[in-house]
């Protein structure tokens, strides 16, 4: 019997490919301790596949979910009125023009288009939600990273030597994107070995981080493994077949965890991969409890589906949130305007016409123990990585530029399989704590962590520290003096971090607040590269109605930012490290600020130190 879903036809897995009611039962009653019991329970289902494979290139969207039929040839014709989605044939394209013309005819893919306000003819109220729907909007977990990813060796650039042995350490990772890129833009033929310490004060960022590695590690199929990996850090739904993989994955390795003769020892990713942690709290465990167990069963963990979409739905459309997402649509083309809030719909990482009938269980990794959505109302998956280079990847594989998720999905498919493999060919050593990050640099001084292979004198050839420089965070001062020790004496060797928030701090960090000059200067660029015209045809569209100047301050709103994009802030930026005294915290820890950044050398608004 088919589920009815909310805005899909979803169908549950078949019985054959489901534990047994006595293998979830005894899995269910079971402590911590007793994980040496089940060796061989979940053995059985590891090798379960979807009903449809991962997309190698852009799918037909010819997709019937109410028949769970789908064309299962390439699409290479882009529907010319959106081009959001792609048909093998005309016949398959009028087929599915009842199912299309929902997104196809979708209003907010109007060249009119207007943001409530203008469209209801009043005044933005843009209502403030309470105190406790501000906290129940943010989950205060950032799962998916909120700045680009970077290469943290950048090999040739720096060591340029593909035989070179590196340590590394993560001191506040987030997710695994920075570990993925740096991994990935070594070359093929890199021999050297990979030391590196991946550390998030988060639990749920921690074990998140773990099961992405047993994935990439432990599934065979390089293919499959990324695709549940893709799907297990973004998607909020999917095959029922990968939380069984899941699930056996997270049993085995709790289970090397509690077994007398392995407890302690590294865990095996591949042939020549490993990982490593010190501890599993109580706080940890119930967290992989929390995505292994099934929620249709008696006094599991996890969340069910028609929750998971209840929850998602209500922080994703929030009304009191609706003229914020408003004023983030204004800013886009009117086919992404779709892409986006298709995305907040359903909450998949997936070309747009491809079939997702098959996503049939909740993440739970993605939501609380008590069933909340962990991150705020607008984090979104694109905000971690480079977007020119996610649709160009989006293009190699038939995917439209409109498309941005479907361009995402091949991206990060693509870097999930090297990652994968890579992790099977090169010689990486992980080790994974969940610690505050000043607080680890205090364990690995008092030689807290021998066991793994960390001590006192253990030194690292790059230390990232995020944007825990931040004031708001942790602070300049903190974080170099807690980490400057381990750091090696070579010209290479660097601490890396970046400013969030300097500007919010600075007042001429951004340009409004940078002085008449700035802004004329601003301007003028602005103008030369969008040119006078354009500038006049979007300020006349605007009604010299006084309840239409909220359009009026909209554009400006959007103008100004246009504008911070024009504005040099280097300056400034040296102006407020100076308030931050860090040329007292640099004498004193024995670092050096670089001038040139070689290491992320296309930003200029991170601090960059080294021997």
């Amino acid at each position: 019997m088919a589920q009815q879903f909310t805005h899909f036809k979803r169908f549950p897995p078949p019985e054959s490919e489901k534990p047994s009611l006595e293998t979830l039962q005894k899995l269910f009653s079971l402590s911590p301790n007793d994980f040496g019991d089940i060796g061989g329970l979940f053995s059985k289902f590891s090798n379960l596949l979807p009903r449809h494979p991962p997309p190698a290139v852009l799918p037909c969207a010819n997709v019937q979910p109410a028949q769970y039929s789908a064309c299962e040839k390439p699409g290479n014709k882009a529907c010319s009125a959106c081009k959001l989605v792609s048909y093998c044939s005309k016949e398959c394209q009028t087929a599915h023009w009842k199912r299309h013309k929902r997104v196809c005819k979708n209003p907010m893919r109007s060249s009119d288009w207007q943001p409530s306000w203008d469209a209801e003819n009043c005044a933005p109220f843009f209502m403030e939600p309470s105190e406790d729907e501000k906290e129940s909007l943010n989950g205060g977990s950032a799962l998916w990273g909120n700045m680009p990813a970077i290469d943290l060796i950048n090999l040739n650039a720096n060591e340029a030597n593909a035989r070179k042995d590196f340590s590394l350490a993560f001191v506040a990772s987030g997710d695994l994107r920075h570990v993925m890129k740096t991994i990935n833009s070594l070359p093929d033929d890199y021999s050297g070995k990979l030391d590196i310490l991946i550390n998030d004060g988060n639990g749920y960022v921690f074990c998140r981080n773990l099961v992405l590695l047993l994935i990439l590690g432990c599934v065979p199929d390089e293919n499959l493994a990324a695709d549940i990996a893709l799907h297990f850090w973004y998607s909020v739904f999917f095959p029922a077949e990968y939380r069984t993989r899941i699930c056996w994955l997270v049993t085995a390795f709790m289970k090397h965890c509690v077994d007398s003769t392995t407890q302690g020892k590294k865990y095996p990713l591949g042939d020549t991969s490993n990982f490593a942690t010190p501890w599993l709290n109580k706080e940890h465990r119930s967290y992989l409890q929390h995505y292994m167990f099934d929620p249709d069963m008696p006094d599991s963990a996890g969340i069910e589906i028609d929750d998971a979409q209840a929850e998602y739905t209500r922080v994703r459309m929030a009304p009191s949130r609706k003229e914020y997402r408003d004023t983030m649509y204004t800013g886009l083309k009117p086919s992404h305007r779709v892409a986006f809030y298709e995305f907040r719909r359903y909450g998949i990482v997936l070309p747009l016409g491809a079939p997702n009938s098959h996503f049939n269980c909740a993440n739970s990794s993605l939501f609380s123990l008590e069933g909340r959505w962990l991150q705020t109302d607008y984090a979104d998956p694109l905000e971690g990585w480079n977007t020119e280079e996610v649709i160009q990847s989006g293009k190699t594989h038939g995917a439209q530029v409109e498309d941005i998720y479907g361009c995402l999905y091949f991206f990060l498919s693509t870097h999930l399989r090297t990652l994968a493999r890579r992790i099977r060919k090169f010689h990486i050593s992980f080790k994974l704590f969940s610690v505050e990050a000043c607080a680890l640099s205090k364990h690995i001084e008092e030689n807290v962590f021998t066991g793994m292979g960390i001590a006192s004198n253990t030194r690292f050839d790059r230390v990232e520290v995020s944007n825990i420089l931040d004031v708001s965070y942790v602070g300049t001062r903190q974080v170099l003096t807690a980490w400057s020790p381990f750091l090696r004496q070579n010209k290479h060797a660097a601490i890396v971090g970046y400013y969030m928030n300097w500007f919010m701090v600075q007042k001429d960090g951004r340009v409004q607040g940078a002085g008449k000059s700035a802004m004329e200067q601003a301007t003028k660029q602005l103008l030369e590269r969008n040119g006078v015209d354009n500038l006049k045809a979007t300020f006349s569209q605007i009604s010299p109605d006084i309840r239409n100047l909220a359009s009026l301050q909209t554009k400006i709103v959007s103008l100004t930012m246009d504008m911070d994009t024009m504005y040099e802030n280097s300056k400034p930026f040296e102006k407020y490290l100076k308030k931050e005294k860090l040329d007292t915290v640099l004498r004193a820890t024995k670092l050096k600020l670089r001038r040139q950044h070689k290491i992320v050398p296309h930003v200029s608004a991170h601090c960059s130190a080294s021997r």
